[in-house]
């Protein structure tokens, strides 16, 4: 990946707000007095950027910066924290009452990252828990959670179990919890044995449950944040570095490496990795990028990199790339015979475009080719061209 790719990933003004809360000394003072300069965090802050401000905060503070910002800053750290505190007692009721189920729980993404490696619950801000259990107690973790008057967007079914990773829920007060069984879309079932092998204890809320380990963690803060999305997703980087810079996670590169091998996500991983190369040097050794630019890079998974990042607005316009993802993420699910999916690719695709029978499918395959074609001679008419 070279630099002038970041674009794709953050803007001049985010690449600054980033290196300003996250590296230490000179380079986070300068690009601090930089940022500040060209940015009025009253008007024209996104909200990506908004969620570094608890972040930036700390990051001041423990350097000794005295500016008239820093009161705006203290409060927006304060109110993050107390969220934060509200989020983690609130959902450590739920992690408890799974446990006595004996439904076995793992934190993913902000919370163990927050109480393990940030070790404040100001600094990095989030609206919902994202928990795994294992595929196997996904239905009976589901009926718990409606039970105790979660409502789950949308309901569970097979398709969903088979093909998907994570369901939403809210409850009456308006807390968020996504329940996961699987690592993230097009995931092997079983292939997050990875991440319940190498578990780490932590405790939320006084409440004892499971973290992954810091390797694990890299790579699922980097190859889930390597993907589009409307709000600048520049959470990731701040999450990555704060692994790679603590001193309470040995980052493992050899396994990182495996990992992104045996998930079909070398990509990923590469690209994400020579981000942070560039934007914070020496933050990923030289040989484990040689090594990540030596693994093999399958078609399908170059489409489906290609699909991730671009906007789903131009996804919608793009039939052979969204297939290409599809057929990738249906590849990854059958992957080395660990798992025969019922109904073949065609099963998946009935499933994704909502259609229960083969004839369904044929017709909403037709449609969307005939619209696509349509829309595409009605740009080329109207002299634009399509991406």
């Amino acid at each position: 990946m070279n630099v002038g790719d970041a674009n794709q990933i953050a803007t001049r003004r985010q690449e600054l707000l980033l290196r300003a809360a996250v590296a230490k000394g000179p380079a986070a003072l300068a690009a601090w007095q930089a940022w500040s300069r060209a940015v009025d965090i009253e008007t024209d802050l996104d909200h990506g950027s908004f969620r570094l401000l608890p972040l930036l905060y700390v990051n001041l503070q423990q350097m000794g910066v005295v500016d008239p910002l820093m009161g705006r800053l203290k409060g927006i750290y304060r109110q993050a924290w107390s969220k934060n505190q509200t989020l983690f007692h609130d959902l450590a009721i739920v992690v408890e009452r799974l446990q006595a189920a004996g439904i076995k729980t793992m934190l993913l993404k902000g919370a163990p990252l927050s109480l393990l490696y940030y070790k404040n619950n100001g600094a990095r801000p989030m609206a919902d828990i994202d928990l795994l259990v294992p595929h196997a107690q996904a239905r009976p973790a589901y009926d718990l959670l409606v039970a105790a008057g979660w409502t789950p967007t949308p309901t569970l079914n097979e398709g969903l179990l088979n093909y998907d990773h994570s369901l939403h829920f809210t409850n009456a007060s308006g807390r968020e919890l996504d329940l996961h069984w699987c690592l993230f879309h097009g995931c092997c079932h079983g292939d997050e044995t990875d991440f319940w092998a190498t578990a780490a204890p932590v405790r939320m809320a006084g409440v004892a449950t499971l973290a992954p380990g810091p390797t694990e963690m890299l790579f699922h803060t980097v190859v889930h944040g390597m993907a589009w999305n409307p709000e600048p997703p520049i959470r990731w980087v701040a999450d990555a570095m704060t692994l790679i810079q603590s001193p309470d996670a040995a980052i493992d590169w050899t396994r990182l490496i495996q990992l992104a091998e045996r998930h079909r996500v070398g990509l990923r991983l590469k690209n994400g990795l020579a981000y942070l190369g560039a934007a914070f040097p020496a933050a990923v050794p030289p040989a484990v990028m040689d090594a990540l630019n030596h693994l093999p890079v399958r078609y399908l998974e170059k489409m489906e990199y290609r699909f991730l990042m671009t906007p789903q607005d131009v996804r919608k316009r793009r039939s052979y790339g969204t297939f290409c993802y599809h057929l990738a993420v249906y590849r990854r699910l059958t992957s080395h015979g660990r798992r025969r999916v019922v109904g073949g690719f065609a099963g998946y695709l009935k499933w994704v475009m909502h259609t229960g029978s083969a004839a369904g499918l044929f017709c909403r395959l037709l449609h969307r080719g005939i619209r696509v074609t349509t829309s595409g001679l009605l740009n080329r008419r109207d002299g634009k061209t399509l991406v």
